[in-house]
């Protein structure tokens, strides 16, 4: 074709794994090994998969222990997709309603005699993952947050 010229350039395919748990501890080694394999298919450091494995593992055993999941068959979903910034992950899960987006800042700076028990579980989240948000579809909370690649890997400021 004369005056057209075909233009080819590389695009990177994204990956993403989706997988559900059984509200049984258990499942965390089946949980990390579903992290790392989504890890070394996409080329992410081990700090990213620490972290992501931390958010999820936090968000799994809240599920279990404390929304009412145990036992409870395909209790939680996740769904881990690798985006040019960093990864999107989706946790869904069948307990009581709970959005971790409205729960009130853990107090770090207090004495550890002085602080509450729980919420750090969150603090944590909230410290690794960006754009978090919550939505109850039926039965399920889900969340949705990022985890960007950049300000983790780089020490670059966060990407908002």
């Amino acid at each position: 074709m004369k005056g057209h010229r075909a233009l080819w350039h590389n695009q990177a395919i994204l990956r993403e794994a989706v997988f559900s748990l059984n509200g049984n501890l258990k499942e965390l080694g089946r949980l990390a090994a579903e992290v790392s394999r989504f890890c070394r298919e996409n080329a992410l450091t081990e700090d990213a998969e620490f972290q992501l494995n931390l958010v999820l593992e936090e968000l799994f055993v809240n599920t279990v222990r404390h929304g009412g999941c145990e036992g409870v068959e395909n209790s939680a979903r996740v769904r881990l997709r690798a985006v040019s910034d960093g990864v999107v992950v989706e946790f869904a899960d069948r307990g009581r309603p709970f959005d971790p987006t409205t729960a009130p800042a853990a107090d770090v700076n207090a004495p550890l005699a002085e602080r509450p028990i729980g919420g750090l579980g969150i603090h944590l989240v909230r410290e690794i993952m960006r754009d978090l948000r919550y939505e109850r579809a039926g039965e399920w909370n889900q969340l949705r947050m990022r985890r960007p690649l950049a300000h983790i890997d780089t020490g670059e400021q966060p990407i908002s």
